[in-house]
């Protein structure tokens, strides 16, 4: 692989190529990687370096003007190997329920099926380094619940979900350039931004791609196909910025790019307080032998079906006291520093973080995602085996809300322009009435199964939620039928 500077090169002039990859994190690594051991001709096209540059970091910067984001928290990050570079790895597949048109939930549904999609699960578990999650059935599940999960799970009209880790987070960067480095027919081409898809005059063919640089230059990338790997952002930025054939930019002739914008909501809700004798080890999280696992409690399909609910689900997590909160909040903002190496600095700003805003973070600062797996699994074993000191166990209860498809909810160009010239985004984060009645419902259905089998008691919680981004970006360019 040869690995061209476009800030250190001066004679760099049009890139040609078969293929063009336009951003280097997980998806752009993996499809490079895998085109150019099947013998194609790939460039792989990254605005930021090898490491992070806080002046390339800004050309993310955009204007929030819908449901605030998390303030002075950085959810993507523009370097190689992109946003996996901050990312605590959990991974989910996604279900056949998740794919169907369901009638209560406009624009549902996938163009393909889910029988099409698990076929590639294997092959993504092996690059990400996964356990195998095949072998973790419901039989699996069966096997290592404790009584009272098992009792939670046959009385209410609940569904177990999986979440998985590896034994440390995949950094894409890192582990892929070794590989690509010995593949002679593909060119990573770093510090150059992707500012313009130039049509041909059919209007109906990409000729070419301009990039810029923060030094000024601009230069061409010409192939015979390209693939945009920029995020659920900024790939509805590049199409939506290219106007010089179409005056609403590329692939936009319905004014859908830029629309039906997701992420995950996330809320705090709620603290169950455990009977005595009772266990939630699979739904706080156990090691495997080959990484992490946690078990999650969904609403049945039928329940969804029957009531017009969407697919959350609830995890528990431990539970703070108020006067452990500041120094919790302390340790880890340390503990992402360390961990997080390869990021200049912490993912939030830490002079301006609010040292007591636990309950909005908890949920991703859980020992499994914090903690090495070595360590963990000892965590995880004293925690099983140390006898309970005084008090009552309580845990906070997590919900994982699935956003239904909003066309208002959207990316568009505004009028303020970055380093480069080019437009900054404005998002306008909608979530609905929806989100927030599952939310309500799943925490009503917990309470019930909870107290009818003596499991534990949850707290109402209060009648307002608040959520969080989860740093999961989709929806722009919704995939098509035709």
């Amino acid at each position: 692989m040869s690995i061209l500077d476009a800030l250190g090169s001066h004679e760099l002039g049009e890139i040609v190529a078969e293929i063009c990859v336009v951003g280097a994190g997980a998806a752009g690594i993996t499809l490079a990687n895998e085109l150019a051991a099947a013998k194609r001709e790939v460039c792989l096209v990254e605005s930021g370096g090898l490491t992070p540059d806080a002046q390339t970091q800004t050309l993310y910067d955009l204007e929030s003007v819908g449901y605030p984001l998390r303030r002075d928290y950085m959810s993507r990050a523009r370097y190689f190997g992109g946003s996996c570079n901050l990312w605590a790895g959990r991974s989910m597949a996604l279900g056949r329920f998740d794919m169907e048109p369901r009638a209560w939930i406009p624009y549902s549904g996938w163009p393909m099926s889910h029988s099409e999609l698990s076929a590639y699960y294997p092959r993504a578990g092996e690059i990400l380094r996964l356990p195998d999650f095949q072998r973790i059935d419901r039989g699996f599940l069966d096997g290592a619940m404790s009584i009272s999960e098992k009792m939670l799970f046959d009385y209410g009209p609940f569904a177990p979900t999986i979440s998985l880790w590896a034994k440390r987070p995949m950094r894409f960067g890192v582990r892929y350039k070794p590989a690509i480095r010995r593949l002679s027919n593909l060119r990573l081409l770093l510090n150059a931004s992707a500012v313009c898809i130039n049509l041909g005059e059919s209007g109906r063919n990409v000729e070419s791609l301009t990039v810029a640089t923060l030094a000024g230059r601009r230069f061409a990338v010409r192939a015979r196909r390209f693939i945009l790997a920029c995020g659920g952002l900024e790939n509805a930025r590049l199409l939506l910025a290219s106007r010089h054939r179409y005056a609403n930019g590329v692939g936009n002739g319905h004014d859908l790019v830029g629309r039906f914008f997701m992420d995950h909501p996330r809320a705090v809700h709620g603290v169950v307080e455990l009977s005595e004798g009772g266990s939630l080890a699979m739904l706080r999280g156990r090691p495997l032998r080959d990484g992490k696992l946690q078990v999650g409690v969904a609403i049945s399909e039928d329940t969804q079906r029957r009531e017009g609910l969407l697919n959350h689900y609830a995890a528990f997590e431990s539970h703070v006291s108020g006067y452990a909160e500041a120094r919790y909040q302390s340790l880890v903002q340390t503990m992402k520093v360390l961990l997080r190496r390869g990021y200049a600095g912490s993912r939030w700003s830490v002079a301006r973080a609010n040292l007591s805003d636990i309950p909005n973070l908890i949920y991703l600062l859980s020992p499994k995602e914090l903690l090495p797996h070595s360590l963990y699994r000892w965590y995880a074993l004293g925690r099983r085996l140390i006898p309970q000191r005084h008090g009552a166990r309580k845990f906070v209860v997590v919900y994982f809300c699935e956003q239904p498809p909003d066309p208002e909810s959207r990316a568009t160009l505004g009028g303020d322009v970055d380093q480069l010239g080019m437009q900054r985004l404005v998002l306008r984060w909608r979530i609905g009435a929806e989100v927030e009645r599952t939310v309500f419902r799943l925490h009503e259905l917990l309470a019930g199964a909870l107290a009818a089998k003596g499991i534990g008691r949850l707290e109402a919680g209060g009648d307002n939620l608040a959520f969080t981004d989860a740093s999961h970006h989709m929806g722009t360019t919704r995939m098509s039928e035709s």
